[in-house]
């Protein structure tokens, strides 16, 4: 009896564990590429942010994770990812799961030089030929882009890091090997220090107990090679680790990281007390400037700003700021009940507000139908 109730729970926390409920994500869709490079078909997963629709002009950064068949660590990886997005350590982002099927695992991740019949190139085509640009026409995902890969996609992405470069910004790789016949990474990886860059580029690599020497030599030859302050490269060991442990010791660390500096960046909004919102400007140019493109305030810092002028009965300053808000995310209709508010402070008239409200309302994704009807109640009880 008691053997079939630990079962029981064994399925029970398995089913929970692997159950994909998110705070700040929704499923847009899986689907089927027919890729013209490689030959075969391929299944992905497209998750968005909840503040995402076709009708708005935002565009996200893309992250790309590999080996969707991996349930367990797919699933930890977007739930991470979830995590830091709610907690504002990371901007939104359009995340693609891509499956490798267990028949094509190899091949699509070898070379030629390794094994004639390595379609490792031809993968490449797939990435930067076919999903990218379907990413970017059809999902909104910017320039900035992520890729995501563990054991054999953990050697993939980390050759990418080295031939795809100038296309990317960030590699984050687990459980990766460095050679293969005819190929040695480490050797590709020191190389990039001679090269120049216009935006920071970053790398991280995990490895357990499996390849500790892979670790040590790029470890040794990162620390001796590598001084340029456009490359961002990382590695952690941990010791102990199964091979199939080390996606959800590295990916937060690893995630958080390429991000820090834009937390710092966008904090700086929120903290300065200044009355001057023009600050705002200058703090994307830095964003711009370390990440080679835009990357919007996370809701929650622009958000507060509003709210730290209201509560300061800054009122016109309040509105400035909720204003801005608007401009990143104009499908969060509860900025112009703000605007209400602080009208209403400052007795002004709000009639056209209410329009815009109304109107970003009935097109607004961002909520269910039942929040939409409370936030309908809550603009009757403002101006009442």
């Amino acid at each position: 009896m008691i053997k079939k109730n630990l079962v029981f729970l064994f399925i029970l926390i398995s089913s929970y564990l692997l159950a994909q409920n998110y705070e700040r994500y929704k499923k847009l869709k899986d689907t089927v590429i027919h890729s013209t490079n490689l030959g075969f078909e391929k299944k992905i997963s497209v998750l968005v942010p909840v503040e995402w629709q076709k009708e708005i002009k935002n565009d996200f950064p893309l992250i790309i994770v590999f080996d969707k068949q991996n349930k367990r660590s797919n699933n930890y990886i977007l739930n991470t990812i979830d995590y830091l997005t709610s907690n504002e350590q990371m901007p939104s982002s359009v995340i693609i799961s891509v499956e490798s099927e267990q028949r094509y695992r190899y091949i699509e991740t070898q070379y030629k030089i390794s094994d004639p019949n390595g379609r490792g190139i031809e993968n490449e085509k797939f990435i930067f030929e076919e999903l990218i640009p379907l990413a970017e026409r059809d999902y909104k995902a910017s320039s900035f882009r992520i890729l995501i890969g563990h054991s054999r996609y953990g050697y993939f992405t980390t050759s990418l890091f080295n031939s795809r470069i100038n296309d990317l910004n960030a590699i984050i790789s687990m459980s990766p090997f460095f050679v293969q016949k005819n190929i040695d990474i480490t050797h590709s990886i020191s190389e990039l220090n001679r090269h120049s860059y216009k935006y920071k580029k970053y790398y991280r690599f995990g490895i357990g107990n499996d390849y500790p020497e892979d670790f040590h030599k790029m470890d040794s030859i990162l620390k001796k090679n590598i001084d340029n302050p456009l490359l961002d490269i990382k590695g952690y060991r941990f010791k102990e680790a199964d091979h199939n442990a080390t996606p959800g010791l590295l990916i937060n660390t690893a995630l958080y990281e390429i991000f820090e500096d834009w937390y710092a960046i966008q904090s700086k909004y929120i903290s300065n007390k200044q009355i001057d919102l023009g600050i705002k400007k200058t703090l994307d140019q830095e964003i711009q400037s370390n990440y080679g493109t835009n990357l919007n305030f996370s809701l929650g810092i622009l958000n507060g700003k509003g709210w730290y002028f209201y509560n300061e009965k800054q009122n016109s300053k309040a509105i400035e700021a909720w204003k801005i808000l608007l401009h990143s995310y104009p499908n969060f209709s509860e900025a112009y009940l703000n605007i209400i508010k602080a009208k209403i402070k400052l007795k002004q008239s709000y009639s056209e507000t209410i329009k815009e409200f109304s109107k970003s309302l009935v097109n607004s994704k961002f909520y269910t139908e039942k929040e939409k009807k409370q936030l309908e109640i809550e603009l009757q009880e403002i101006t009442k």
